[in-house]
């Protein structure tokens, strides 16, 4: 093996041990470094799921949260109408949301690490997860596009300067004759 070989190995070795460094940082950060996290809707457990809809999309939010009072009884999301309400021909303007609402979501609070974040929604495959204040009461939802939005201002030149697609830059027509 030659000196530039092994030179740019032991490159792209530091460079390795640098990214997972950064991205054990990132992913160490807590849930209140994320400034996309947004507030939350709600809908009482009796509205139909016409309303809820009707919510979400005034609010331009992907899920709603149930409430009665202050306490938390489930979350209402797009992946719900799909599939407890539109795959089962049930009638959006007559059901209670609470009947095809996820019942006690997963939750967390606004000081636990972003890393546990992902971890809920991948093993568990949600897209929104509750974020609680110390007494229980709902602060903010974070979904999988405000984690991802956060990780892209770290990275901006390597993601957002990419080309349309992958194979962009590839022609499709065979060159010379």
């Amino acid at each position: 093996m030659s000196m530039d070989s092994l030179e740019d190995e032991r490159q792209t070795g530091d460079e390795r041990v640098r990214d997972r460094h950064f991205a054990e940082i990132i992913l160490s950060e807590t849930l209140s470094q994320l400034s996309d996290v947004h507030p939350f809707t709600i809908v009482e457990p009796d509205d139909t799921v016409s309303t809820a809809v009707e919510a979400m999309i005034s609010s331009r939010v992907g899920c709603v949260l149930i409430m009665d009072s202050s306490q938390l009884l489930g979350l209402f999301s797009e992946r719900d109408v799909l599939l407890k309400v539109v795959a089962r021909g049930l009638d959006a303007a007559t059901i209670a949301v609470s009947d095809v609402m996820t019942s006690d979501p997963e939750c967390l609070q606004h000081d636990d690490e972003i890393a546990y974040a992902l971890n809920k929604m991948a093993v568990g495959g949600y897209r929104h997860v509750p974020i609680l204040k110390d007494d229980g009461i709902p602060e903010a939802i974070v979904s999988m596009r405000d984690i991802v939005n956060y990780i892209v201002q770290f990275y901006p030149e390597e993601i957002l300067a990419l080309p349309d697609s992958p194979r962009g830059n590839i022609t499709k027509q065979r060159e010379g004759a």
